[in-house]
């Protein structure tokens, strides 16, 4: 009976977000400097590309509620051309936006 409960209790608490790396949590584990190489190594395939332009690199990681399963916060980690993390925030990523005109003659 104690190995059911305990397995019980194992698949409980795996499936209840207990194993789920925050974003928050991998915030304190990255630093400045950091290449991208390791930065996966940390995140796994949490980490989600969300920009990929001339001269940087942005990722895009959500935290989770537990019980709800619902965003309850993002962060995004900037790295610049040599693959190097030069920011971390929780702001909102915006793309530059070019507005080209064309000329008929």
């Amino acid at each position: 009976m104690k190995k059911i409960l305990l397995t019980l209790l194992i698949i409980f608490m795996i499936s209840c977000a207990g194993s789920y790396q925050q974003a928050s949590h991998t915030s304190n584990q990255v630093y400045v400097g950091m290449s991208v190489k390791e930065f996966k190594e940390i995140t796994g395939r949490k980490a989600k590309l969300e920009a990929l332009e001339y001269g940087y690199t942005v990722y895009k990681m959500f935290d989770y509620d537990a019980w709800s399963g619902s965003k309850t916060d993002v962060k995004f980690f900037y790295f610049d051309s040599n693959g190097k993390l030069y920011k971390v925030d929780g702001g909102e990523f915006r793309q530059k936006r070019y507005q080209i005109e064309v000329i008929n003659n």
